[in-house]
């Protein structure tokens, strides 16, 4: 008998004698051990405080285990895609239940994350996160040297993996060890990204590593744009969490800053329109993001010299935003008179 099948009935023995009512399941996840075929416990689901004492970090005759435990409700962040390693829901084997109403809702939200894997506005939100954090570790990097250095490029080529990833409605099975091999299972990924990815790990020198990296964000960034969903597309429907309310009420505050802008270009007041445009420009970008809806590029048309341009182009983006709100559901509160206003409020 191996350690690890030592292991797993040990713990699987006193689960069930011990703790019965203490932890709801106990789950094999293999994918990052050194022999993926062993079905080996990996975590289990509390649901008492003394159920999450029994996890336990030790040696056994040389060989580490850590027996940990995971909240319901961060399972159901990996099923909303909001954890790294979803790869801990995605490829977790039920190796004992409480109840069958337990093993049920495991397999449920297994079910929950592929759907919104396959949904490509959902897909295309946690692209854009990934790339995101790709470009903020790389930020970091840049004033890193030695190990600091090393370890920021390879956390780069991961969020930048995991972004090209998301656009194919997938994800690493083995985390950051193995994505090479796993993307070139992929149906679209970035031309010349793979050998970008190899020279960077291959590359003694950081400052070399470095300017690949900003080249791997640029190539990644162009993908992403090929790569844009639209709402209206096959299959694109928005995610259950979409809250088109919140965006009616977004849009209601920031219709503030639209006025502001609107007034400050016939103002030819340049200053005030630029600071005002980066801000709408952030908040765009924001909701943009969390609806997974196409990027509204507003200060591609800033010009000093020709702000009813810039003024249009708000105004096109400020339409775009409505229609999006009224189609999904949402209510914006406005009111043409002030006797509408009383007589609702």
């Amino acid at each position: 008998m191996t350690n690890s099948q030592f292991v797993t009935e040990w713990v699987l023995d006193e689960v069930k004698k011990h703790y019965a009512d203490d932890i709801a399941l106990v789950i094999s996840h293999t994918t990052l051990r050194l022999d993926e075929t062993e079905k080996a416990v990996s975590y289990f689901v509390p649901v008492t405080e003394r159920g999450r004492t029994f996890a336990r970090t030790f040696i056994l005759a040389g060989e580490g285990f850590d027996i940990w435990g995971i909240e319901w409700d961060r399972l159901e962040r990996f099923a909303r895609l909001e954890e790294y390693n979803i790869t801990c829901l995605a490829d977790g084997e039920l190796l004992y239940a409480r109840t069958p109403a337990d093993a049920r809702r495991f397999e449920e939200l297994k079910k929950a994350q592929a759907k919104r894997l396959s949904d490509p506005l959902t897909a295309r939100r946690c692209a854009l996160e990934a790339y995101g954090q790709a470009k903020s570790v790389l930020t970091e990097t840049l004033f890193a040297q030695s190990s600091d250095a090393k370890y920021g490029v390879g956390y780069v080529l991961d969020y930048l993996a995991q972004a090209v990833a998301f656009t194919n409605g997938r994800y690493f099975k083995k985390s950051q060890t193995d994505q090479i091999r796993e993307l070139q299972t992929m149906e679209r990924v970035p031309d010349g990204f793979l050998d970008l990815y190899r020279a960077v790990i291959t590359e003694r020198g950081d400052n070399n590593q470095k300017k690949m990296c900003c080249e791997l964000i640029k190539i990644v960034q162009k993908f992403l744009e090929q790569n844009n969903p639209q709402p209206d597309q096959p299959g694109a429907t928005p995610a259950p969490e979409q809250n088109f309310q919140d965006l009616a009420d977004w849009y209601a505050e920031l219709s503030y800053t639209w006025l502001r802008i609107r007034s400050y270009c016939r103002q030819k007041d340049a200053i005030k329109v630029y600071m005002w445009g980066i801000y709408l420009q952030k908040e765009l970008n924001d909701v943009c993001r969390d609806f997974g809806l196409p990027k509204m590029e507003l200060m591609t048309a800033y010009d000093t010299e020709n702000l009813a341009t810039f003024a249009e182009l708000a105004n096109w983006f400020e339409l775009q935003m409505r229609a999006i709100i009224q189609n999904g559901g949402g209510i914006i509160r406005e009111y043409r008179t002030v006797g509408e206003f009383l007589n609702e409020v």
